[in-house]
């Protein structure tokens, strides 16, 4: 046992520096991100880490060896702390010409469209970038990004990637709903360095003439532009050319929901993003053309230098997504100590590379779910499927083949199953039959694909190439749909928090370490890790039985309001919402506190009047009467949805309340107005659109 541990790290721990450096990294990015350490203090410890490093070497040899994980410690220390520094100047609110610190209501901002528009529902979005300010007739340059709303109008001009456009309007905030369990689309925007955003008419911006957009990205763009016109035109309009141009340049304007979510109950859909399988595939594809070239020196640098062009091309071109960088500065690692350098690294150790040179150019992407996916996967490959495939030794070649891709599968799904489950709360029981069926398809597909635009400029042999992959599209579509209405084929409403993740994470590398390395204290650990984990969901389910609570939920234009008693909960508002995509905001807020609305709250509602707990809610929805009672109605709360015509003051008049809450149902301008009267009133009110869902605790 001993011997074996030696081996191991002798194999790959000592033969990977990388790893060495890739876990103080993400340990300085993690404590960054939840304790924002300023440069006040990063800064001392570095330097006392550098010195500590530099007087190490001046002490005597008796001292050195008896100390002789001091050094380890401080270099530790040191890539914890340039981690920590990494996040923080990443951070362009850290940074010197950041628009928000030099925007006044006044200013005048110089915006540059980063991206093609894309068309929502009412509106055009697209991302912008910040190049200057004007303040008082001074233009001075500044730097930061935008996410931009364009009104659907008959006159708004064509705009294109690298318009440049004139704004005298303050950007707002991105808020988040605040619904529990909801995506928090405000962290999202923060880790691409988004923190504000525009709603424009035509009336609020000038287009300035010319272009001053990068001759690279406009490249890339006609390019992308050329591959979708020609799967279009030979594919045609419908759910099959969305998935073919997903597949191919990773698209996904065109995708058909209920297509991708066919492919998210079956587990498989990372086909359809672009990931580190299309840069594989191309790798090898790029190989095997290249293979007749006659080993010389001149000729291996010349497929180093073609092999980087066009694998890097490829990325940029499919928007370089954190899981495809991570493909191509590993491809580009392999391919540079193969042609170039003339040695092959320990591929431990170009994976932690390639993760170590990503997260000094962004690290944000350690928290990016593509990230973590992607890496989890290679690693899951690399530790367990040759463990998977000695398991079962079958003598038919076909069989073979198909039983490496199912181990392939089954060690992929090992290490990523925990973080799966804590982003998605589900778990796809026929993962393994639909990577078998729609990995093979979607391989030909992608290089069908290819020939199709290779032969686009001859009309009949095009037409044909694109009606076949029409249909072989649609049979795999067909397939998997078919296999995520089966019986069973998906376990939704998993709840797995943080604590959670880890005590498997801790399950998977103790049973891991145990089974391969025989390490008896692996199994212990594995023992510890189940009943903490099963502690953990008991406390939460714990939790959940004695919860009670009113939640005003954060969707515009709809009222919605649920009371919650253990796991029961009853809903009070507009019935219409759960026709619409919004009513998903709910059923996840449901499913992170564990209830069923299938069973009533016991409460009293009277018609715009309900009580709860011994609380009371007064929904006002219309106009007062004009009579004045009286005597005023006392109520703790009162809910203001779908802009009454009233004010507070006229409010006063009829009831005796504690607090206002403004619900997502109202304007932004009425909202404004009744904010003001009640800091003039000094009356307690709380606003959903801007201070996220309104939830009380009984």
């Amino acid at each position: 046992m001993q011997f074996e541990s030696t081996l191991f790290a002798a194999m790959y721990w000592k033969r990977a520096p990388f790893l060495r450096l890739i876990v103080p990294l993400l340990a300085g990015i993690t404590l960054q991100l939840y304790i924002s350490c300023s440069l006040f203090i990063l800064l001392p410890i570095i330097a006392v880490s550098i010195s500590g490093l530099l007087l190490f070497r001046l002490l005597p040899v008796q001292l050195r060896f008896a100390a002789a994980g001091l050094p380890g410690v401080l270099l530790f220390i040191l890539v914890s702390c340039c981690g920590c520094l990494l996040l923080y100047q990443a951070d362009i609110r850290h940074q010197s010409g950041f628009f928000d610190s030099m925007t006044k209501d006044s200013s005048t901002l110089l915006l540059r469209i980063e991206e093609p528009l894309q068309e929502k529902a009412r509106s055009f979005k697209t991302t912008v970038s910040v190049t200057a300010i004007n303040d008082h007739s001074k233009w001075m340059p500044a730097k930061g990004h935008l996410l931009v709303y364009f009104t659907k109008d008959s006159t708004l001009p064509c705009l294109a990637y690298g318009d440049e456009i004139i704004v005298s309007k303050r950007p707002e905030l991105i808020k988040n709903s605040g619904n529990p369990g909801s995506f928090d689309y405000r962290q999202y925007c923060a880790t691409q360095q988004i923190y504000h955003q525009l709603y424009l008419r035509v009336t609020d911006f000038h287009k300035l003439p010319g272009n001053s957009g990068s001759v690279l990205t406009r490249f890339l763009l006609q390019a992308r532009d050329y591959c979708l016109s020609n799967l279009k035109k030979y594919i045609g309009d419908g759910p099959e050319a969305g998935m073919a141009e997903a597949l191919l340049i990773g698209y996904r304007q065109d995708l058909d929901k209920d297509v991708v979510q066919s492919y998210s109950n079956t587990g498989i859909v990372h086909v359809i993003a672009i990931s580190g399988m299309h840069l594989a595939l191309l790798y090898g594809t790029l190989l095997w053309m290249l293979q007749w070239l006659p080993r010389r020196k001149w000729t291996d640098v010349l497929k180093a230098v073609v092999i980087l062009i066009v694998l890097w091309g490829f990325a940029l071109l499919t928007g370089a997504s954190a899981s495809v960088l991570r493909s191509a500065v590993m491809f580009s690692g392999i391919t540079i100590g193969r042609f170039v350098l003339g040695r092959y690294s320990s591929i431990y150790n170009t994976l932690a590379a390639s993760a170590f040179l990503l997260l000094c150019y962004n690290p944000y992407f350690a928290i990016d779910a593509g990230f973590q996916l992607s890496y989890l996967a290679v690693l899951s490959i690399l530790l367990f499927y040759q463990q998977i495939y000695r398991l079962w030794q079958i003598k038919s070649k076909w069989g073979d083949m198909l039983w490496q891709m199912a181990a392939l599968s089954l060690a992929a799904q090992l290490i990523t199953t925990p973080v799966s489950l804590f982003y998605f709360h589900q778990f796809p029981n026929y993962f393994l039959v639909a990577n078998l069926l729609a990995v093979p398809l979607s391989t030909v597909v992608i290089y069908g694909e290819v020939i199709l635009l290779f032969i686009a400029s001859f009309p009949l042999p095009a037409k044909w190439a694109g009606w076949g992959l029409k249909y072989l599209i649609l049979w795999m579509n067909t397939s998997v749909k078919w296999l995520g209405e089966l019986p069973y084929a998906l376990i939704k409403d998993i709840h797995c928090n943080i604590y959670q993740t880890v005590f498997l994470y801790l399950l998977i590398a103790g049973m891991a370490l145990w089974l391969m390395l025989k390490w008896r204290p692996g199994l212990w650990l594995a023992f510890v890790s189940v009943w903490c984990c099963a502690i953990t969901h008991a406390l939460w389910v714990i939790t959940c039985y004695t919860q009670s609570s009113m939640i005003v939920y954060n969707v515009p234009a709809y009222t919605a309001i649920d009371f919650v008693e253990g796991s029961q909960v009853q809903f009070a508002g507009d019935d219409s919402l759960w026709q619409h995509p919004a009513g998903q905001q709910l059923l996840a807020a449901r499913t992170s506190m564990r209830v069923h609305p299938a069973i009533p709250v016991t409460f009293q509602q009277y018609g715009k009047y309900i009580r709860f707990h011994g609380k009371q809610l007064v929904i006002i929805d219309s106009a007062l009467p004009k009579v004045v009672p009286g005597k005023k109605f006392y109520t703790d709360y009162i809910l203001l949805t779908h802009n009454p015509h009233v004010d507070i003051r006229q409010l006063k008049a009829f009831f005796d309340c504690n607090t206002f809450i403004f619900a997502a149902s109202n304007s932004s301008r009425r909202i404004q107005q009744w904010k003001s009267d009640c800091y003039v009133l000094t009356l307690r009110f709380f606003s959903v659109p801007d201070q996220g869902a309104y939830v009380i605790n009984f």
